[in-house]
This record gives structure tokens, sequence and C-alpha cells, in this order.
């Protein structure tokens, strides 16, 4: 009963935030947050339909069978996830990398700091408005992902995987404009430099991904404890890239019915599925930047 109680009242402390309160009626009073939701949606169906028309261009339709219309579900459910991942990796923090830095150009700021409000809440009130509208985005989308479920070969387990890994790429990207949006004076800074920090994470990485795909990249020349060791390096780097962890887990799942561990050959000690990793470095980087921007709205008032 203690814990339900204690559980209610962040709930509702959250609720009565007034930061969230004014962004979110900011947000959806304009016609801005509709529009954009509705160009989202729009986006998620012309790439559904496209799968559609694609792959059913590339079979025989006598041949069409319960084995084809899987194959077909599996692929639109993986396009409705990855273009999520897309969206919320350039949304994310396009919305929050003017929270702070905006507030300081139309010098706000100090009418903010010297209410009731601390920094956490204030930091967090604008992180919870975004998210908010950013999950509205992914539920919203529900229906759409729904439609892998009448062609069949999609379970439980990878919506809930999915939507596990959208929500905490939502808290991680929206947290990292927020953190350069409070160390940069002016918004274009605090977005340039937002988008310039997701170049290793998101593009090196998957090309680093492709090459290993496809072959590209050769460890025959190592020996058996130097390419266990790079094997698990790559494995921990490639998973904190959204799309990689989201790929490899697909795999995983549907080859070799795993969800948690992997079992590599030759390998001493069975390894965590990419999904988990990245769900545990989205949440420690969330926590981490949600801290140093704490840290540094109180030390910029001293």
């Amino acid at each position: 009963m203690q814990e339900k109680a204690l559980h209610w009242n962040f709930v509702k402390k959250a609720l009565d935030n007034p930061i969230i309160s004014k962004e979110l009626k900011g947000r959806m009073r304009g016609r801005q947050g509709f529009l954009l939701l509705t160009a989202y949606l729009a986006l998620i169906s012309l790439a559904i339909v496209g799968m559609y028309y694609y792959s059913i261009n590339r079979w025989y339709a006598p041949a069409i069978g319960p084995n084809e219309l899987q194959k077909l579900g599996k692929r639109i459910f993986s396009v409705v996830v990855m273009f999520e991942l897309l969206l919320i990796v350039f949304i994310g923090p396009a919305l929050t990398s003017g929270a702070i830095s905006s507030e300081r150009e139309r010098q706000t700021f100090d009418l903010l700091r010297v209410s009731l409000l601390s920094a956490r809440d204030l930091i967090l009130g604008k992180l919870g408005s975004a998210v908010a509208f950013l999950l509205l985005l992914i539920l919203s989308a529900l229906p759409l992902q729904s439609l892998a479920f009448f062609l069949g070969g999609v379970g439980l387990a990878e919506l809930v995987i999915s939507l596990v890994m959208l929500t905490t790429s939502t808290l991680m990207f929206c947290t990292l404009g927020i953190y350069f949006s409070g160390i940069a004076k002016r918004t274009v800074v605090a977005t340039v430099m937002s988008y310039a920090s997701l170049i290793f994470p998101v593009v090196l990485l998957g090309i680093v991904f492709i090459l290993l795909q496809n072959g590209d990249i050769n460890f025959s020349s190592l020996a058996q404890d130097e390419e266990n060791l790079l094997i698990f390096f790559l494995w921990t780097l490639l998973s904190t890239n959204p799309f990689t962890a989201a790929a490899v887990a697909e795999l995983m799942l549907t080859e070799e019915q795993l969800l948690f561990m992997f079992y590599p050959p030759n390998f001493p000690f069975p390894i965590f599925s990419p999904w988990i990793l990245y769900v545990v470095f989205s949440v420690t980087m969330t926590a981490l930047m949600i801290w140093l921007i704490v840290f540094y709205t109180n030390r910029y008032e001293r």
C-alpha cells in the first residue's frame, strides 16, 4: 500500500507540474501539433502501402500462401518500427533543443527560476511535455502496426519489445535536446549540437553494422580470445544504436527464437540481447543527462 501511495504521489506531482500543462496546451492549441501528427501517420501509411505493393508484385498471385503473408506481416511491422525510430531520432531533439535556450532568448528564464519551481521540476516539465507528445505519436501508430497481426508472423513479444525501445528512445533523444539547450545560449547552436552528437551513435555505427552484415570486416586473422573480445565489444557498441539493436533483436527472435540471451559459437559465456543492452544504455544516458542539466542550471544561478 505504501509503495502504491508513493507511486501515485509521483504521478500526481508530475501531472501537477505547470510546465507540462502549459507546454502541452500550447503545443496542441495550434495547428502545428495536428499537422505533425497527420504528416507522421501519412508517412507511415505510405511506407506500409509501398511495402505491400512491392511484396505483392514480387510474388506470383496464385502462389501466395500463409508463409508469404507472414513474411509480409513481418516486413510491414519492421518498416513501421524502423520508421518510428527514425522519426523519433529527428523529431525528439527538435522538440526540446529550444526548451531552455529559447527561454533565455526571450529573457523569461529568470522569471521561471524565481518561481516556486525547482530546477529539476523545470527540466522534467519541459521534458515531460515533449515526451508526452511523442508518445502520442507512437500510440497513434499502433492501429497501423496492428495490420501486421492480420497477416501473421508477428508475436506479442515483438510488439512489447518495440514499444519498450520506442519509449526509451523517446526519453533519451528528447533529453538529448534539453541537455544541449541548457548548455547553449542560442537555440540554433543547441539544435546543431544535438544533431551533430548523433553522427557517431547513429550514422557511423549503422555503417559498421552494414559492413559486418556484408562480410566486409573479417576476423579470421585474429586469435580466438582476441576475436571473442572484439565480438563482445562490437556487440555492446552496436547495441547503443536503436536501428542496429532492433534489427539484430528481430533476427534473434525470428531465426533463433531467443528473446533475452544469445549464445555465440565458441564464446565463453552468453550475452544479453541487443534490445536489453539498448534499453539499459538509453535509460542510463537519460538519467545522466537529466542530472547534469539540473546541476548546470543550479550552478548557472550562483
